[in-house]
């Protein structure tokens, strides 16, 4: 079934037939190799070597006049000569769409088109040997990160529910368990890339430093007291991780977990790392600095 491709309708099973004769490729205005004219007793027009190629099964060719009757389930087999050919010779046709969410180049769907009006297609392409593929893959996926799940201490996977945005620090240990199980098999990869990446630490940090009021979130722009750090966690989260501004993601951290450093070596190390800090003045400031200046 691997290179078996089957067209579907969008009505399903009901008796729908439709006609189609073979199709020119839009892109070239002409109509595929395998399909021949006819004469006027309506006989394809073949060459020596394309008669004797048919003779032998080794090619298969379609007249231009012929015409296929297309219901919901007919199936085209693209390893057998002749369905490859009668598929080839009528696959550019407007009523199929490549797959069933297949958009054109304007954006619109090609088969329910958009707010205004239907698309052209109502049939449409179903590949059994890639669905198979798409879904095991998924499997996959689910399993890999489950297993990373099921590996990880309570403790831990409260810490990763915090940074899939579900501060779970007062459930049970199942309640926690079920929510990223249940966000792996909606998205694997977003539990996959939780696992395999170090920035989900830093995010984790961040929220230490939101929820302890270090920093804070003002016109939608993340900040330090007026230092801008970035306008989401992740933007944030770059902006930190540049050696540039180690001291800025150092204060952040003496000001964020007090309790394990002493408070005059705190005191000691603000002044340092706050010295060379860029720093970006409120209106507020730049408007009293005026005035003094006036004075």
């Amino acid at each position: 079934m691997s290179n078996v491709i089957i067209l579907r309708s969008v009505y399903g099973k009901v008796n729908q037939t439709y006609f189609i004769q073979p199709c020119p490729n839009p892109r070239t205005g002409k109509l595929p190799l395998c399909v021949k004219t006819v004469d006027s007793n309506g006989d394809m027009i073949l060459s020596e070597d394309e008669i004797r190629k048919m003779s032998t099964g080794e090619a298969f060719y379609v007249a231009a006049n012929q015409v296929f009757e297309i219901v919901d389930g007919t199936t085209f087999d693209l390893d057998d000569v002749i369905d490859n050919a009668k598929w080839e010779s009528i696959k550019y046709c407007n009523w199929i769409a490549k797959d069933r969410s297949e958009r054109d180049a304007n954006g619109n769907y090609v088969i329910d088109g958009n707010s205004r009006k239907y698309g052209n297609a109502d049939l449409y392409v179903e590949r059994p040997g890639e669905l198979t593929k798409i879904r095991m893959s998924k499997k996959e996926l689910i399993f890999r990160a489950s297993q990373y799940i099921y590996e990880d201490s309570e403790a831990e996977r409260i810490k990763k529910c915090r940074v899939l945005g579900r501060n779970l620090s007062n459930a049970i240990p199942a309640d926690v368990l079920d929510f990223l199980i249940e966000t792996a098999e909606k998205n694997p990869k977003k539990i996959m890339d939780l696992y395999e990446g170090e920035d989900w630490k830093m995010q984790l940090f961040l929220l230490d430093a939101i929820d302890r009021g270090v920093i804070r979130k003002s016109d939608g722009i993340y900040k330090y007291d007026d230092k801008m750090l970035g306008a989401s966690l992740e933007a944030t989260v770059t902006f930190l991780r540049d050696i540039r501004y180690k001291k800025i993601l150092d204060s952040i951290k003496r000001e964020t977990y007090p309790e394990l450093q002493p408070k005059q070596v705190i005191a000691e190390m603000e002044d340092e790392f706050t010295k060379d800090i860029p720093h970006f003045d409120s209106a507020e400031e730049t408007v009293a600095t005026k005035k003094t200046s006036k004075k």
